[in-house]
């Protein structure tokens, strides 16, 4: 899935959610709207085309497949919905078949967003859902069809009022599955000097408004000095920033522990799987936590992963200022009622100060 930018939800707006999906044999598609705005642009793949929504404002936070006909991907399926919080909406399309290695943890997680008819999706079956974290079976909108394709939908009336969004997303194909990396943000390409190449491709961004600070590619399959050279930037990168990496070609063979670890630095807990010539991408932020950011592993395909961040009101920042580790989505509304109690003590503060200094005056006197 390779998304557009956004437009903000305002409190009170009622947002609809439209999921659709097509099995191999009813005409091969999936597709998540935002009221008419396709999230992917078209760009889905087989498997599970899932994509997850703030809950009190309808805006889209994350996106990825989890292609689930091969072995392997239902567990990272599994593990992605277990690290989202309750109450999360979770949009799901099928495309092509996503049955064949459904395992049974991934039926659960499926359950956990309040399916009920996850266990009777057969091979190449369509299935759309609109489900919530720690929803109970039943209660998510959902349809299955073994015979045509399908359609569901599901409004949300914000209660937040969420600030306009920059989108970052990068896609990964390793040799056999398509031999290619790419970054863009808001639906343009992102740029690299010489172009993307094997190994590992970076780009940094401002996590306050999405411009493109720093980019680079490391060939670690040519020269294993350059898995340490990749571990020297990522580690010097200020902390709050966004970093996006997609692996071409190959990127593991010389990945050292030190690269790996650089990578766990953005909150990857995936790169420990990556396998000769497989796909890996990842949109993640410097100094995350394990799993507080999206990405997407798979040895025997490629793979695309998407983030949504909200524009902030404040100065854009260059390469050479340190920034703090960025707030999550939900807490950075508080953050700035934290900065309006701060001014009001001062301005009580201040008050005091001049009517002591006052009586003091008029003591003299």
């Amino acid at each position: 899935m390779n998304p557009p930018n956004v437009n903000p939800a305002r409190n009170g707006v009622t947002t609809t959610v439209q999921v659709s999906s097509a099995g191999y044999d009813h005409g091969n598609s999936a597709s998540i709207k935002r009221n008419t705005q396709d999230l992917g642009e078209n760009c889905y793949n087989r498997g599970l085309n899932v994509a997850v929504f703030d809950e009190f404002t309808g805006q889209p936070m994350f996106g990825t497949t989890f292609d689930t006909f091969n072995s392997g991907n239902s567990e990272s399926f599994a593990q992605f919905v277990s690290t989202l919080p309750p109450g999360r909406i979770v949009a799901i399309a099928i495309k092509d078949d996503a049955s064949l290695n459904l395992s049974d943890p991934g039926k659960r997680a499926c359950k956990s967003l309040g399916s009920r008819l996850i266990d009777h999706l057969q091979f190449r079956s369509s299935w759309a859902i609109i489900g919530q974290t720690g929803a109970a079976s039943g209660t998510a909108v959902e349809q299955l069809s073994d015979e045509s394709a399908v359609t569901c939908s599901r409004e949300i009336t914000a209660t937040k009022v969420q600030v306009p969004s920059f989108v970052v997303a990068a896609i990964s194909a390793g040799n056999t599955w398509g031999n290619m990396a790419q970054v863009t943000c808001n639906g343009e390409l992102v740029s690299l000097t010489g172009g993307y190449q094997r190994g590992l491709n970076v780009v940094v961004f401002d996590p306050s408004n999405g411009r493109q600070l720093q980019s680079r590619s490391f060939d670690i399959y040519a020269d294993p000095a350059n898995a340490d050279a990749f571990a020297d930037w990522i580690e010097t990168i200020p902390q709050g920033r966004v970093v996006a990496i997609a692996a071409k070609d190959d990127a593991s063979f010389n990945l050292s522990d030190r690269a790996k670890a650089a990578c766990k630095l953005i909150g990857s807990t995936q790169i420990d799987r990556l396998q000769f010539r497989g796909s890996w991408a990842i949109v993640g932020v410097k100094g995350a936590s394990g799993g507080a950011v999206i990405e997407n592993l798979n040895n025997f395909g490629s793979v695309s992963v998407n983030a949504w961040f909200p524009v902030l009101d404040s100065p854009p920042v260059t390469p050479s200022v340190t920034q703090p580790v960025a707030q999550p989505i939900e807490s950075r509304e508080s953050g700035t009622g934290n900065q309006k109690q701060v001014v009001i003590i001062g301005l009580v503060l201040a008050i005091l100060v001049i009517v002591v200094i006052g009586a003091i005056l008029i003591n003299q006197d």
